[in-house]
């Protein structure tokens, strides 16, 4: 059962919770701030291919430094870590930029994640007002969200940049809960984050998050969570 605080979402402040039953008895008008990377569109996965296509032929360390999270996310600090304690700082920049092209191009080629598309029509048809939350950069999601034809499904887009921090620091859910305060309270709240660091910043924002992911059923989430699901279609009978 997902539940939901009934809140404002200009502060997200606690209130009672609303069941799966009362979701679907047809209330409406909920804000549901999704995750980029990981939700919409799967370069999570792209961007590790592309790093094991980099490192594949480079010496044994090299490839050690590719670093894979519990969660399926590429550690990228500490890939920058190793590639530089491994290659020296120029060969490591170097591989980096290699990286973005080939990451840029691939990325470019993709679809939403399967699901999406529904779950935006769904989200429309029940007016519920919809924000993405990224901690991407704002060209890199922009871009995308034009290219795929769907940046007109979200009320706002936050990205993390000059004085907004990543996650798991909740900065940017706090922008979208601010930046929808305009529109009117929301009747509900709900997250979708793929990794534990967007997990975290939902809920230090207040948020139930719903947790995307391809992790066998084995893997544990890091705390709480309001749903598992694999695909953003799955929430459609809840919502």
């Amino acid at each position: 059962m997902i539940t939901w605080p009934s809140a404002s979402p200009c502060t997200g402040d606690g209130g009672f919770i609303v069941g799966a039953q009362e979701l679907r008895a047809g209330a409406t008008g909920r804000l549901i701030v999704l995750d980029f990377d990981g939700v919409l569109l799967d370069t999570e996965r792209v961007g590790i291919d592309v790093w094991r296509d980099l490192l594949d032929d480079g010496p044994r360390p090299a490839r050690d430094a590719l670093s894979v999270r519990a969660d399926g996310t590429l550690d990228r600090d500490a890939l920058r870590r190793g590639l530089t304690a491994t290659l020296g700082r120029r060969r490591a920049r170097a591989l980096w930029s290699e990286f973005e092209r080939r990451n840029r191009v691939r990325a470019d080629r993709l679809d939403a994640r399967p699901g999406v598309r529904p779950f935006l029509a769904h989200c429309r048809e029940r007016g519920h007002r919809l924000a993405v939350a990224s901690g991407n950069g704002r060209d890199w999601v922009e871009g995308h969200l034009q290219r795929l034809g769907i940046r007109s499904a979200f009320h706002s887009v936050h990205c993390a940049g000059p004085g907004v921090r990543t996650k798991p620091a909740p900065d940017t859910y706090l922008r979208a809960l601010h930046a929808c305060a305009p529109a009117g309270p929301a009747s509900g709240l709900l997250a979708v984050e793929d990794s534990y660091a967007g997990l975290a910043a939902a809920g230090a924002a207040g948020l139930p998050a719903v947790w995307l992911t391809d992790a066998p059923g084995s893997a544990l989430s890091p705390g709480p969570v309001a749903r598992r699901v694999r695909a953003l279609d799955e929430l459609i009978g809840t919502l």
